[in-house]
């Protein structure tokens, strides 16, 4: 009867450790930020992929991209791109987030953006209504314009999820890339 003890004893020994072992840093028992770009790059197909440039800030404002034209830009394109580009376009400004991944169509001609914000301490709410200004913002500008991409724009979602993140999904099949986001931001 001891053996017994002492080896279910030792297997739940063994079971905390392996629990400890998860994507969790030791030293602060915080768990390791999850990849947004890489999230938005999954849940998307290989054709936005393979077009449209995801850029994303880690929480030392540094920039990286994946996607679409990237081996074409220098560290300077790439501020440029966040600066005069897309974080305009959503709303952001420095200050609104700890980090985030945003691919944005420039070209008038396209409905599409797609976001994943961790806002800064106390601004979960401008984050929120900086990027529902600009699924309004999509819609008035296709309303008259382009039907199709007036329906891309109707159909867009702003959400913030209990993980904390503020989501934006501007694009065609929204519901499952929206979807596909949730549920690797959850896992």
């Amino acid at each position: 009867m001891k053996q017994i003890l002492t080896a279910a004893a030792a297997a739940s020994l063994a079971l905390l450790a392996l629990v400890g072992c998860g994507s969790k840093d030791a030293a602060s028992g915080a768990a390791e930020p999850k990849d947004y770009a890489q999230i938005i790059h999954d849940a998307r197909t290989d054709e936005y992929n393979e077009a449209m440039l995801i850029l994303s800030s880690d929480a030392e404002g540094n920039l990286t991209a994946m996607d679409g034209p990237v081996a074409d830009l220098s560290e300077e394109d790439l501020k440029a791109q966040a600066d005069n580009f897309i974080l305009p376009m959503l709303g952001l400004q420095e200050g609104d987030y700890e980090r985030f991944a945003a691919s944005v169509s420039t070209l008038n001609v396209r409905s599409y953006g797609v976001a994943i914000v961790q806002p800064a301490e106390g601004k979960a709410e401008d984050v929120q209504a900086a990027l529902e200004n600009y699924v309004t913002s999509q819609q008035l500008a296709m309303e008259n314009y382009l039907a199709d991409q007036y329906e891309i724009a109707k159909a867009a979602a702003v959400t913030t999820l209990p993980t904390g993140e503020v989501v934006l999904v501007c694009c065609e099949d929204s519901d499952a890339i929206l979807t596909a986001i949730q549920e690797a931001l959850a896992a």
